[in-house]
């Protein structure tokens, strides 16, 4: 039954079967190198900033400046790609990322390598917008879910995978590596992508896109990201200010796109239940553990004193746990649908949360297995999630709605990221946390080991609580999802 159930995956005809087997390894090349460069850094980061001797607030931004321009970039680039077709911003996404891959490379301080992040940023977005529309121009519903499980693997894996490849790198080669090892990858990627892929769906060259609205967006974000930034340095007086510019940019932007008639985001997608619930789930779950990683292999390294490679090593039972589940989930979707799966694995992401902050770093046996359930739980909701949220939306605007739905979900990785680091400099001190950030042990004394502890368990009580509303949310938006001509109405 299984072998059946995956032949239904592929096109009867041999030609369009070739193209689907080519879309699924090139997009899944590129999700997993997007997703990789998210991560790979991470457990890097007490060393560059040792040897770079950047303060807290340039690496939070050497950090968070690659996810923030991803999620600045999304919408502007799936309307774009929507408006000129996917597959030729997809190949410049490669080209882009590859180039300033090796400008991180090369860099010999701090602000160049943000600059090279920054630009890395550029790159993944046009990935990642494009990835998911391309695979679900490809592929049909009844073999959708299988596809996008697959893709949606290798994004997860590379997201956790990059913290163990970032380690055995910096060890064996040094941290420039971690770029350098992007070069071929990216100069493959482009290639095969300008000479075996083409545009499924048809595109619409005659609309105008929305400058206005890409700027108020970007705007929004950035000040709010910012705001968070200067709140964790200690700099209090400015963060209302810049979080409430922010805010009311964002608010402005929603306000334009009703009002113009050829908006960044449709709107009217979110007459679609489907879409509505399962996207508000997306960002509650990564906003819960969008610092999962962060917060662990920082501890791992500032808390326990472990070197990279081994902060690394410790993560596995994530990566493992997705690899596994994920596959298994996509095919599951296809078969009873999404919505009980997607929900349970909330749940079981709030346990594992749960877990983590009632025990803290006590147990390496209990984190491991708290991590392993936090991987399951991912696993059950992110494939069959997508494969729900895409199939809910017509051809022609997959491009858009694919922007929308990993928007929201950098989005929340970026706040998840801002806000626990508040909590640990508001428990801690900034000059702690900035030692911490830096893998020195500044937990040795009493006062700091409680400091710490006490932020790590307040930011994951709030992380299991937001898991739990996000199963809910998940649970009421229905089984069935409104006709394309009925969203576009």
């Amino acid at each position: 039954m299984a072998g059946g159930a995956e032949e239904r995956s592929w096109s009867s005809d041999p030609r369009v079967a070739r193209h689907q087997r080519v879309v699924l390894v090139n997009t899944t090349i590129g999700a997993l190198m997007s997703s990789l460069d998210g991560s790979i850094l991470t457990v890097s980061l007490p060393t560059i900033a040792r040897q770079l001797n950047t303060g807290v607030g340039l690496m939070l931004w050497i950090m968070m400046g690659y996810t923030a321009m991803v999620t600045a970039l999304l919408l502007p680039f799936g309307r774009l790609s929507d408006l000129h077709g996917r597959v030729t911003f997809y190949g410049y996404g490669f080209i882009i990322f590859a180039g300033s891959s090796a400008l991180c490379g090369f860099a010999p301080t701090g602000e160049l390598l943000l600059i090279g992040r920054l630009v890395q940023g550029i790159g993944s977005a046009l990935l990642l917008a494009n990835s998911t529309a391309i695979l679900t121009d490809a592929f049909p519903k009844s073999g959708r879910g299988f596809a996008l499980g697959i893709n949606q693997v290798a994004a997860l894996s590379g997201s956790v995978g990059g913290l163990l490849l970032g380690g055995v790198i910096t060890a064996t080669l040094g941290w420039r590596w971690i770029f350098f090892v992007n070069l071929p990858i990216g100069v493959f990627g482009a290639i095969w992508t300008f000479a075996a892929l083409h545009e499924i769906a048809a595109v619409d060259r005659s609309d105008q896109f929305d400058w206005a609205g890409m700027g108020l967006f970007m705007g929004g974000i950035l000040l709010i990201l910012l705001g968070l930034t200067e709140s964790i340095q200690g700099e209090g007086r400015i963060v209302p200010w810049l979080i409430g510019a922010g805010l009311v940019g964002l608010l402005v932007f929603v306000w334009w796109e009703r009002k113009t008639e050829s908006p960044l985001i449709d709107l009217r997608l979110f007459k679609n239940r489907l879409f509505t619930f399962g996207n508000a789930s997306l960002f509650l779950n990564a906003l819960a553990r969008g610092a999962l990683m962060f917060l662990m292999t920082f501890a791992f390294q500032g808390f326990n004193g472990d070197s990279p490679l081994l902060a690394g090593l410790k993560m596995l039972p994530l990566s493992l746990a997705i690899i596994v589940v994920g596959p298994i989930a996509g095919r599951l979707s296809d078969r009873m649908g999404s919505r009980e799966l997607s929900s349970g694995g909330l749940l079981v992401t709030a346990v594992s949360l749960g877990i983590l902050a009632l025990t803290g770093l006590k147990s390496y046996e209990v984190v491991a297995l708290a991590l392993a359930l936090s991987g399951i739980g991912n696993g059950l909701f992110n494939s069959p999630n997508t494969s729900a949220v895409m199939g809910a939306v017509p051809p022609d605007r997959r491009g858009v709605a694919a922007g929308t739905r990993t928007l929201l979900f950098n989005t929340g990785q970026l706040f998840s990221m801002s806000v626990s680091f508040a909590i640990l400099a508001s428990a801690m001190g900034s000059g702690q946390l900035a030692g911490f950030l830096a893998g020195r042990d500044v937990t040795a004394h009493a006062a700091g080991h409680v400091a710490f502890a006490q932020g790590l368990t307040e930011a994951f009580v709030a992380s299991a609580l937001l898991s739990v509303v996000a199963a809910g949310l998940s649970a009421l938006r229905g089984k069935s999802t409104l006709k394309p001509a009925e969203v576009r109405s």
